[in-house]
């Protein structure tokens, strides 16, 4: 699955099934069933994406060539969900869907994309992060997000502000256990953290109390 191609759907009809975050466990993974040309295999390993891709992102007004990129613009974009453009965020790859089929793109280096949606009253299960679909409770809201490795290591102590989905993203070290905190106006929620093979992308169980 990690070195096959990465094709986008931008279809409102095909969109309409992909709006909710994935809650698949890995064991349940779909397998990619669309293949590229051999000559496209070393670009997509290195995660750069084919002019058909950076198309359909442009249209829905995200500038990115590179698959890392795309993520990070696509999570931050201050759009209404569900979008066009649908995509599920894997530990070491992105899912795409075009023509009824999915196609996988493999995300390069040795970190991975968690997207964390605090909540104080609602939530929704999730594993796989749905760049186009997921929505949280919680949109334009200042926290303050602490990731801190098991080992002791500050990997992130910083304010944000949740995107226009309720999340907020960090590429953070892979296989790395420990805890997600954020804390807003007195209140506080932790959560595990890891960023395994088998570990979620979707974090949208940190409850403020």
């Amino acid at each position: 699955m990690r070195n096959r191609p990465t094709l986008l759907l931008v279809t409102a009809a095909l969109a309409a099934g992909l709006t909710a975050c994935s809650t698949e466990a890995p064991a349940d993974q779909p397998s990619p069933s669309t293949s590229a040309p051999a000559s496209a295999g070393s670009a997509q390993a290195s995660g750069e994406l084919p002019g058909t891709v950076t198309a359909a992102l442009s249209a829905q007004g995200v500038t990115a060539t590179d698959v890392r990129t795309a993520i990070t613009e696509l999570d931050r974009l201050d759009q209404a969900r569900p979008l066009d453009v649908q995509a599920s965020v894997r530990p070491d790859q992105v899912i795409f869907t075009a023509d009824g089929q999915e196609v996988a793109v493999p995300v390069p280096g040795d970190e991975v994309y968690v997207s964390i949606a605090p909540y104080v009253e609602k939530t929704h299960e999730c594993f796989y992060h749905a760049l186009g679909g997921c929505q949280g409770e919680m949109t334009g809201e200042d926290v303050h997000v602490t990731i801190t490795a098991e080992d002791g290591t500050v990997l992130v102590d910083e304010d944000a502000t949740t995107y226009a989905n309720g999340f907020v993203g960090y590429w953070l070290p892979k296989d790395t256990t420990g805890t997600i905190a954020i804390t807003k106006d007195g209140m506080t929620g932790e959560v595990p953290l890891d960023t395994g093979a088998e570990g979620p992308t979707c974090v949208a169980t940190l409850q403020l109390t």
